[in-house]
């Protein structure tokens, strides 16, 4: 597996991984090298990993990371998961590569624009067998919403009893 973006995130789906049995690499950021020994090389991460998971920021340095030169030499059995940002991949080139089986298949959650129009390609791509698009909402399990409620009730309690939490100064 194939992590891209070391954060919080992107080490607990390293962890889910290596429960699995996967072995695990993080991808150093793309033209970036002496990184450390946390990362295996961008490149090479994008010609080994069977799965590539994003889970980076999109920033100018990621807008387009993953385009139609790194479909090319993702192996043919590969998936790639984007819960992280749409712009990461290129949509349009991500299209190309399922269409022509230059991957094996992915599941995407963002888009760069959303909410995507009916003719949006990856909403008509939606209707392969291999491709799976949700409307950004990977992130709501039934325990992400409850902490999300639990903290609300925790901020809220401490409000009231004059002691505020994430308070922006």
């Amino acid at each position: 597996m194939g992590i891209y973006g070391e954060g919080s995130i992107g080490q607990s789906v390293a962890a889910l991984g290596r429960a699995f049995g996967m072995e695990v690499v993080f991808a150093a950021h793309k033209g970036v090298d002496g990184l450390g020994p946390l990362y295996t090389p961008f490149d090479e991460v994008v010609r080994t990993a069977d799965v590539h998971t994003l889970h980076c920021p999109l920033v100018p340095g990621t807008r387009g990371m993953i385009g139609l030169p790194e479909f090319r030499q993702m192996k043919r059995n590969a998936i790639i998961i984007n819960t992280a940002r749409g712009g990461l991949i290129v949509e349009d080139d991500l299209v190309t590569a399922v269409r022509d089986g230059l991957i094996a298949g992915a599941a995407i959650d963002v888009l760069a624009s959303e909410p995507p129009a009916d003719d949006h390609p990856l909403v008509l791509l939606s209707r392969q067998r291999n491709f799976i698009l949700t409307p950004h909402t990977a992130w709501a399990s039934t325990e992400a919403m409850q902490t999300l409620s639990d903290q609300l009730i925790d901020n809220i309690e401490n409000f009231m009893a004059g002691s505020p939490s994430h308070v922006c100064t």
